[in-house]
């Protein structure tokens, strides 16, 4: 949500919450109930499918970079509060245009690349997942065996 800060300029005022996974995950449309943290009366719509670790670890980086440049703007906000000098705020003023810009264009990139905005709460469902342990080579080719044997 942009809104308007005391000089008139746009202030970024939220970040959409966003439940991240370490695992192999996609978006997916789910039954409202089974997700929690979701109103009663909202779907959840799949927006985005990441399709591999690297995408899911690449969108995730994504995020947290516009976590980072809001929480900046946050903190600038905080300090444009307490400055007491026109000169002080004048300086302040021109660092979160040049922060609100930038998160602007990468919320831009956000949509066109996953559908995410900033505008929006999302929830990211892991639908697969892949557990592995450390084995010997002994025991890798018993385990494989026996997953041959029981096709």
């Amino acid at each position: 949500m942009i809104l308007k800060g005391k000089l008139g300029k746009a202030v970024l005022s939220s970040l959409s919450a966003v439940a991240l996974s370490g695992m192999l995950a996609s978006s997916v449309y789910a039954d409202s109930a089974k997700v929690e943290g979701v109103q009663k009366q909202q779907k959840l719509v799949k927006i985005s499918t990441l399709s591999s670790i690297e995408a899911n670890q690449e969108f995730q980086r994504n995020v947290q970079v516009m976590q980072a440049q809001r929480q900046r703007l946050q903190n600038l906000q905080i300090q444009m509060q307490k400055a007491h000098t026109d000169e002080l705020k004048e300086e302040i003023q021109k660092q979160i245009d040049a922060s609100l810009e930038k998160l602007n264009e990468d919320n831009k990139r956000m949509v066109k690349a996953y559908g995410f905005s900033l505008s929006r709460n999302y929830v990211l469902v892991a639908e697969k997942a892949h557990v592995y342990m450390a084995v010997t080579d002994a025991e890798a080719a018993k385990i494989k065996e026996k997953e041959e044997s029981e096709k």
